[in-house]
Parts: C-alpha cells; sequence; structure tokens
C-alpha cells in the first residue's frame, strides 16, 4: 500500500478534524497543529489513537514535519 498523509487519511475514512479529535480526546486545534506539522514531535500514543480510529497503520501514514508542510 503507497503512503498516505494523516490529513488524506482522516479524510478517506470520512471524518472532519472535530469528528477525530474528539475520537482522539484532544482539541480540534491541537489536532490541527498535529496534522499540520505545527507539533515538533508527535507522541505515539496520538498516533496509535489516529491509526486505530483511520484504519491506517502506523507504516501507512506519513506524518507531518516542518518540511512537509506546503507553504501558502
Amino acid at each position: 500500500m503507497a503512503r498516505i498523509t494523516m490529513e488524506a487519511a482522516r479524510r478517506n475514512a470520512g471524518l472532519t478534524q472535530d469528528q477525530i479529535a474528539a475520537k482522539m480526546g484532544i482539541s480540534r486545534s491541537f489536532y490541527n497543529n498535529i496534522e499540520t506539522g505545527k507539533v515538533p514531535e508527535i507522541k505515539p500514543v496520538y498516533v496509535y489513537a489516529f491509526c486505530q480510529i483511520t484504519g491506517f497503520s502506523t507504516d501507512d501514514i506519513i506524518l507531518p514535519t516542518e518540511s512537509t508542510k506546503c507553504s501558502q
């Protein structure tokens, strides 16, 4: 399987940022910071929860970093 970004995996699961944040037990703004690479190091517990919710494995997910963010 090809690797996929967190945003694409979330959308593939049919979830909004509000919905996935609620399922993960975090705020939408914190989730947004994770998805957009503003969190310097994502705790494994968040990656695990994200994968459990979306059905992707940790090997499938491309974790965002400052270098993977698109400039606007």
